[in-house]
């Protein structure tokens, strides 16, 4: 692995940027492999898997490459055990902010040791000091593409105090948050724009139009160059807009809101909502081979994973959208946001008039009278129910097969719905809607269509990314 890093460095490989990160023993910096300075001798060189572990060995990030300000730390080489991932999303959208890690053990089913130990074993780095990072790192950003006070990004990092906020910063960064907030771009006052960096290519337009045709009137806005919604958090309320920058390879995000606390939260969503957090290096290798997969690629890549921003609405949308076309169901959808869904402050944009109803108000609302089958209100209340009974899950990181179970119980939850809500809903990579027709019609044969069992046999050569097989078979 050493030697493949020591490559891609000298090579200033742009392809391995976020995957390792290099530090030079003579500077105390840390790069990402193709940062533009000139090439360190190797005796001077010490490499990491992740950021995390750069910090901690009390290297500073590059002020040429910007490693801290241009790269997620999504796709390192964190691969561990399904536990350490939980962990980690969970304390990216900031539960250790006013958590603690005993607590967040808890939520696991482990001890606090436990946890302690599988964080320093996988990542070298325990949970409480990877909060600690991840706090500084996303202040950073805050700071340097946002009008808000240094108080206020203080808060919105989930720092507990000023001083604190300060004394953390300054030990990792090497500079107080108020120097940083003075070198940022000063076009960008009056905003509040998020930077969400991603690796090319990034169809932004194609994405917006398969979007824009499952529109939630009300709850979305949709044009050409934008996609902007409503939401709802354990702790705030507001909208966001989204852009893509494509000169950067950055996502502009613009959240408005009543508690900036949700940034760090909204953030992560909106990421993986794009699908920009996954490594498609292997995936691509994996089908660009494929007879069935290559027609259903672009350029050799693999189409990215639109997954909803809110799992509920998903399955709500799932539901309506059986043996009806895609905008049916979104007209569906639009008038029950309209009746069950809370509405809008006045200052929201026109046409962001409605929260998405969330399960305690679909099941105190009537959903009659507004074109659903009185089968399909069932089924909604029944899978209402059950989240508020806590009798399935939609934790996008639980094991497919837990899901599987759990949510196939509920009545009026088929086959199909099961594996698209955990394909589309909640971002399972490895779910496969066989019984599909659009999967059933791109694996035809001279006439022939495959059976279930058919399409299941061909399909385990494309495990673990069988989510991503599906798109190719559609995208035909």
């Amino acid at each position: 692995m050493k030697e493949e890093y020591k490559i891609a460095r000298i090579a200033k490989d742009k392809n391995f940027d976020g995957k390792f990160f290099f530090g030079v023993k003579t500077t105390g910096i840390f790069c990402r492999p193709s940062c533009p300075s000139p090439t360190a001798k190797e005796e001077n060189v010490v490499y990491f898997k992740d950021m995390f572990e750069a910090l901690d060995q009390h290297y500073r990030p590059c002020l040429r490459c910007r490693p801290d300000i241009h790269l997620d730390y999504y796709n390192g080489n964190v691969s561990g055990t399904l536990m350490v991932q939980t962990a980690l999303k969970m304390i990216y959208n900031g539960y250790l902010n006013d958590h603690s890690v005993a607590e967040l053990a808890n939520k696991l089913g482990v001890s606090n040791r436990h946890l302690r130990k599988v964080f320093i074993e996988n990542l070298g780095v325990p949970p409480v000091k990877i909060a600690r990072y991840h706090r500084a790192l996303f202040a950073k950003k805050l700071l340097m593409f946002s009008d808000k006070s240094v108080t206020d990004i203080c808060f919105a990092s989930g720092f507990g105090s000023i001083r604190q906020f300060n004394q953390v910063f300054k030990d990792i960064f090497g500079i107080k948050p108020s120097a940083v907030k003075k070198e940022r771009d000063d076009s960008k006052e009056g905003n509040t724009t998020l930077l969400l960096s991603y690796t090319k290519p990034l169809n932004f337009s194609q994405v917006i139009e398969f979007m824009k045709i499952r529109t939630i009137k009300g709850v979305e806005l949709i044009d050409e160059q934008s996609y902007a919604r409503t939401f709802r958090t354990t702790q705030s309320k507001g909208y966001f807009i989204v852009r893509d920058n494509p000169s950067k390879s950055v996502l502009e995000l613009s959240i408005l809101c009543d508690d900036i606390q949700c940034y760090m939260e909204i953030y992560n969503r909106v990421r993986r909502m794009f699908d920009l957090n996954t490594d498609f290096f292997p995936i691509n290798k994996k089908f660009k081979g494929d007879k069935h997969l290559s027609k259903g690629m672009a350029g050799g890549h693999v189409p990215r994973l639109p997954i909803a921003f809110d799992s509920f609405e998903f399955c709500v949308r799932a539901v309506l959208g059986q043996q009806i076309s895609v905008q049916a169901a979104s007209t569906l959808a639009s008038r029950m946001a309209k009746k069950a869904g809370p509405e809008t402050e006045k200052d929201f944009p026109a046409g962001l008039d409605y929260f998405f109803p969330g399960p305690e108000e679909v099941v105190e609302t009537s959903l009659a009278g507004i074109g659903i089958t009185g089968a399909r209100q069932t089924t909604i209340a029944n899978i209402a129910q059950g989240l508020l009974d806590r009798t399935f899950s939609l934790n996008p990181d639980q094991l497919f097969e837990n899901f599987q179970t759990q949510f196939s119980a509920i009545r009026g939850v088929g086959e199909w719905t099961v594996n698209y809500v955990a394909m589309r809903g909640l971002g399972m990579v490895d779910s496969f809607p066989a019984a599909d027709l659009g999967i059933i019609k791109a694996m035809e044969k001279h006439g022939k269509r495959p059976g279930k069992k058919e399409i299941l046999k061909q399909a385990e050569k494309w495990r673990p990314y069988r989510a991503y097989a599906a798109l190719c078979l559609w995208n035909q």
